[in-house]
């Protein structure tokens, strides 16, 4: 299930409670472009309920980020489990992405 909410004029927030594998990829797909034609300066996708994803979700996270950066706009990930939070961490996205493990406290 994705659920997509506005924080602020300037926040969008994305909780996704799926695994990113399988037919969840398409409408992930979906949200994140629909996300890409609205305004919000920052992007946070909640991924706390997420237990698994794949390299596809991965390279479309990659994608999102670099057309952001485009638009002069950011992605946050919040809230991912210790085994997602490994995964990161492995593929360097900590390093381009602000990641964090904790869940956003405004939900």
């Amino acid at each position: 299930m994705f659920l997509k909410k506005e924080l602020s004029k300037e926040q969008a927030l994305l909780q996704i409670s799926v695994p990113l594998e399988g037919e969840a990829v398409a409408t992930f797909q979906e949200y994140i472009e629909e996300l890409l034609t609205e305004s919000h300066k920052t992007i946070i996708f909640d991924l706390s309920e997420v237990q698994a994803i794949n390299s596809s979700s991965l390279g479309k996270i990659l994608l999102f980020r670099r057309k952001l950066i485009d638009q002069k706009r950011n992605l946050q990930i919040r809230g991912c489990s210790d085994e997602l939070f490994k995964i990161f961490k492995l593929i360097m996205f900590d390093r381009i992405i602000d990641i964090k493990k904790e869940r956003l406290t405004t939900l």
